[in-house]
């Protein structure tokens, strides 16, 4: 027992300290845990108080942008972030002022805090984002009510795929048939000039080649040398005799001096002189014939070689005509074959679609057979080849006798027979295919005249700006749009373009040409030809469109009216009535241009043009038969156009004036459609994303007079707070730097960092 109680008293100084080695570090921990659970209360804190304090500045959008549904801050930067901090420092512990104990006393740290504004309404995508999140719940409902259904529930839209397919058909027959005709027109004018030559050769031939035949009995088997000794000889010999007779006389005259015993010399003397008269007198008959003779065998050879060369010239002739008749030919026989080609498949094409009657004239079209063109040129050929055969006798005779008569004369016979008979056949087939050709230029002259009176009436219309009540007074907002070239100074417009760089400024823009019918209706079907697809495909363009259309005014805009006969008011906030360009800011939009009649001759030329196409379309359904008998594709598609333009015309009248007019007379006139319906449709069929973001842009800011460029819509912010730390603070530091914890220790106090980002 006393041993227990020594051991006892030996060991309490042990117990005490075994005591505080287990309590003081349970104390420390208590101590760090609570600490750290402060911190961890504190970081959620300044995490939520961050995050309202963005939200909170977001909150403070620009009311003018939004107007048009638009979010983005257009506050100063040093606003922006007194605004954040006040939010921040309003949603921590240590703003409240309490008597009670405090769990947490947090507080915030001024220096420690900023404030970033990123990504502008001037970006593109950012842009567009929000326009699709606008747009996203009213456009499908307004495309499907206003658009698909009125094209799709008429027909029109496949009544105009049909009248642009027609027209290309058309287009593509009609350049064929000209190109055929053209050569055919070419080488019949190479043909006449063979024929005419064949009438003027044909006379000449046949009396030249009787004036050989008959030269040649003259001459019969005479040279000219040889006649020419013969004269020679012949005029020797009556020298000779001429000399005898001198001597004769000289012997006369010797003797009549010796007296009257010499008569009988003499008289036998007087008897030699008359026969040597009488044989003179003979000798000069000879040479008379030969020379007679002679000048038959010189006009045979001139007459001869005459002949030769004449018919060589007049070969070569022939053949350099036959070889630009054959060039013509050849062309108009290739491009025959691509026209009966092309018919074919057309008309297997619309062997699905009998009932379309414009259709039917493709199988009025004049058509040429292959076999006849080739008909056409052989003899041609043969007729040429038949006059190369008199050529060759002709340059092949030495001696024209008989028979050669006979075969030359055969020869050109046969060369003028072949060319009449050629000439009497395709004169006829000339005949036909030029009163078809003259009957349809005609026609088409009268249907372009009877259209190009309501086109001019359509030009005059065009570059009128005036609104009612008003005057034109948008020079300037243009040029703070657009820019002034002349000074060299940018607008809005290029400063968008170039900041989201987008390329080339210079935009095209759609091309309508009013110049005549064919360019008219041309320019009609290029309108619609992508129509049919746009309708059926909602893409996020329509959305951009549908935002301009409903958001921006246009020329009508304060005329229409609504079925009580009621002027319509605009319900939107963005007020497009009061914008400061007023009545053409869709136009503008559109097209581009720096002046206002300009962009509403472009919008009234593209609207007449849609018109034309659709009553063009109309008036293909029901052609008259006498247009159609005529067998040109394009005659049809003329009159067509010239009725369309008709219409087209007055309905433009009630367009411009704020009327509706319905989309299609006959196949379904209870829809209708007004001046906006229009440019939404030209919305569609001219997408230029980049384009109309930028104009859409540079009209926002200018109406707004809000630069879109320092409108934020993105901002990231960062605040910094800080708790007293009760316990510890040292070793807190110590456990921040290792990561256990986002505590950064100063002067006995934690200071937390977060960051809170957002967008609109």
């Amino acid at each position: 027992m006393l041993l227990l109680r020594r051991l006892w008293a030996e060991q309490q100084g042990a117990v005490s300290l075994y005591l505080l080695l287990i309590l003081v570090p349970v104390f420390l921990f208590c101590a760090l845990l609570i600490d750290f659970a402060r911190i961890q209360v504190a970081e959620k804190e300044a995490e939520n108080a961050v995050k309202t304090g963005v939200r909170s500045t977001l909150s403070s959008f620009s009311p003018k942008l939004q107007a048009y549904g638009l979010y983005a801050l257009n506050q100063k930067t040093d606003e922006s972030k007194a605004l954040f901090l006040k939010v921040v420092e309003g949603n921590i512990s240590g703003s409240l002022a309490s008597n009670q104990f405090q769990f947490i006393d947090q507080k915030l740290e001024p220096e420690g805090s900023s404030l970033t504004s990123m990504y502008s309404l001037g970006n593109h995508t950012v842009f567009k984002k929000q326009i699709l999140e606008e747009m996203k719940y009213r456009a499908p409902m307004i495309y499907s009510l206003e658009m698909a259904d009125k094209f799709k529930k008429t027909g029109i839209a496949s009544a105009m795929g049909q009248a642009s397919q027609f027209s290309k058909n058309a287009e593509k027959i009609e350049k064929l048939l000209e190109e055929r005709d053209d050569q055919l027109d070419q080488a019949w004018k190479e043909w006449s000039a063979i024929y005419q030559k064949a009438v003027a050769m044909h006379p000449f031939y046949q009396t030249q080649l009787a004036d050989l035949n008959k030269l040649s009995d003259k001459i019969g088997l005479h040279t000219i040398g040889e006649v020419k000794q013969s004269i020679q000889d012949a005029k020797r010999q009556l020298v000779d005799l001429k000399d005898e007779v001198k001597q004769i006389d000289g012997d006369i005259r010797s003797l009549m001096q010796a007296g009257s015993q010499a008569s009988s010399t003499i008289d036998s003397l007087l008897d030699l002189k008359d026969d040597l008269q009488d044989e003179i007198k003979d000798v000069k008959d000879k040479i008379a014939d030969l020379e007679q003779l002679l000048d038959d065998l010189l006009e045979y050879a001139k007459l001869l070689a005459m002949l030769k060369l004449k018919s060589k010239s007049d070969l070569d002739d022939l053949k350099d005509r036959l070889k630009a008749f054959d060039e013509a030919l050849n062309k108009a026989k290739k491009t025959n074959d691509q026209l009966n080609a092309e018919l074919r498949d057309i008309q297997s094409q619309n062997a699905a679609s009998d009932s379309y009657e414009a259709n039917k004239v493709f199988q009025a079209v004049h058509l040429i057979s292959r076999a006849d063109l080739d008909d056409y040129g052989s003899k041609a050929a043969s007729t040429v080849a038949l006059f190369s055969g008199l050529e060759a006798q002709l340059s092949n005779v030495i001696l024209f006798d008989a028979q050669n008569y006979r075969n030359a004369d055969q020869s050109i016979q046969s060369f003028w027979k072949q060319a009449q008979e050629l000439q009497s056949t395709q004169s006829v087939k000339e005949q036909q295919r030029n009163s078809n050709k003259a009957a349809a230029t005609t026609s088409k002259q009268e249907q372009r005249k009877k259209a190009q009176a309501y086109l001019d009436q359509v030009k005059l219309a065009l570059g009128g700006c005036s609104i009612p009540g008003m005057t034109d007074s948008s020079k300037q907002q243009y040029i703070t749009l657009q820019g002034d070239p002349s000074q060299g100074t940018k607008g809005y417009y290029q400063s968008f373009m170039e900041s989201n760089n987008a390329g080339n400024l210079s935009q095209p823009v759609p091309s309508v040409d009013l110049d005549n019918a064919d360019k008219a209706g041309a320019s009609a079907m290029n309108l619609i030809s992508s129509l049919t697809s746009l309708l059926t495909d909602v893409r996020d363009e329509f959305y951009v469109d549908e935002f301009a259309v409903s958001k921006f005014n246009y020329r009508t805009f304060g005329l229409e009216k609504d079925s009580t006969g009621a002027i319509k008011g605009s319900l939107e906030p963005s007020e497009p009535g009061k914008h400061k360009l007023a009545n053409q800011e869709l136009e503008y939009l559109l097209y581009g241009s720096n002046t206002c009649a300009s962009n509403y001759s472009m919008a009234y030329a593209e609207m007449f043009a849609f018109r034309l196409a659709v009553d063009t379309a109309e008036a293909l359904l029901e052609p008259k038969n006498e247009i159609l008998n005529v067998g040109s594709p394009l005659l049809v598609f003329l009159a067509a156009v010239a009725e369309g333009a008709i219409h087209a015309q007055q309905d433009m009248s009630k367009l411009i004036q704020g009327e509706m007019v319905p989309l299609s007379k006959k196949l379904g006139s209870f829809f209708t459609m007004g001046y906006k319906d229009y440019l939404r449709m030209f919305f569609l069929l001219h997408s230029r994303d980049k384009v109309l973001l930028s104009r859409m842009q540079s009209l926002i800011q200018l109406n707004t007079d809000i630069d879109l460029q320092q409108s934020t819509t993105y901002i990231s912010g960062t605040a910094s707070t800080s708790i007293r730390l009760w316990f510890l603070p040292g070793l807190m530091n110590q456990l921040g730097k290792s990561g256990l914890n986002a505590c950064h220790v100063n002067l006995g106090r934690c200071q937390i960092t977060k960051t809170g980002v957002m967008a609109y």
